[in-house]
């Protein structure tokens, strides 16, 4: 069977279009040390890519949030400090105003001091973190506590409903606290109704109110305490997690690399060669090309 021209001409194309498009490929593993640039590249190896990026992705959006849900609880472990101080210092007020020998100034100062200390924390309890209550339950928009122009705070204005966030597939911790539940609890009246009782008992001389009054302090006290301790554990747990998650994402990342990353000796052996056979392609072309037509007729 005689070969044509047409036959060998298309022949060279292809056989150029191949070796230019192999040669391409092996560039573009060269450029992006990327055995797999394409899910044509390795399509089961693709896949497994693509499922470990997802993977990645879930991992940060966690890390996102944990790192704003410390940044949120660290504000609250702080506020909740201060509460536990400011209640402590209620407390020692109290008690140096209780007695026989204690004198009208003297109760009267103490009673300065304990309604400066409610202002302070009121203060403390309507703490904002970006816009946002930190203890008004999931009310976050309005303040948990108001105050009218006389001194009398209100009653909890949020709700009994914690806001939370995940920190891993598994767990989650609070980012809003139901501030009624650590100033008031299970006593019939909130700490700022038993300050205003105990301002009201220490500028009277009235030692069984201002006895009253501090055991409701203590109570106070003891619930801070224990919402300070939940809010520790919470950080603890982020912790925790942001550990386990970043080896997570550091396993993935290794596995997507071990995937998808090429072998960059291979690869620029594998160009010599594409560029060796794109050139050969091209001399062999170049040689059908001068062929006359006499030569097609011997």
């Amino acid at each position: 069977m005689r070969v044509t021209f047409n036959t060998s001409y298309r022949e060279g194309s292809a056989d150029i279009a191949l070796a230019a498009q192999r040669l391409a490929d092996a560039q573009r593993q060269v450029s992006s040390t990327h055995r797999i640039n394409v899910a044509s590249d390795d399509p089961a190896a693709a896949a497994s890519v693509i499922d470990q990026q997802g993977s990645i992705a879930r991992i940060d959006a966690y890390t996102a949030a944990n790192d704003a849900a410390s940044s949120r609880l660290n504000v609250a472990d702080s506020v909740l400090s201060d509460v536990i101080n400011k209640i402590t210092a209620a407390q020692t007020t109290a008690l140096g105003a209780q007695g026989s020998t204690v004198t009208a100034s003297q109760r009267n100062a103490a009673v300065q001091q304990l309604n400066a200390l409610r202002d302070a924390l009121l203060s403390d309890v309507n703490t904002q973190f970006k816009g946002t209550y930190l203890f008004g339950g999931t009310n976050v928009a309005v303040a948990p506590y108001t105050q009218a122009p006389n001194g009398t705070v209100s009653a909890y204005q949020g709700n009994t409903t914690a806001a939370a966030v995940d920190v891993d597939a598994t767990r989650s911790v609070p980012l809003t606290f139901d501030g009624s539940r650590i100033l008031q609890g299970s006593d019939p009246t909130d700490v700022f109704s038993a300050l205003s009782a105990l301002t009201t008992a220490v500028g009277a001389g009235d030692n069984p109110g201002i006895s009253v009054g501090l055991a409701a302090l203590g109570r106070a006290l003891d619930r801070s305490t224990v919402a300070q301790t939940a809010v520790g554990n919470a950080l603890n747990t982020i912790d925790a997690a942001g550990t386990q998650l970043a080896s997570a994402r550091l396993d993935a990342g290794a596995r997507v690399s071990k995937l998808q990353d090429a072998d960059m000796a291979v690869a620029i052996t594998e160009m010599t060669r594409a560029q060796n056979a794109y050139s050969a392609a091209l001399g062999a072309f170049a040689t059908v090309g001068k062929l006359s037509l006499m030569d097609y007729l011997k």
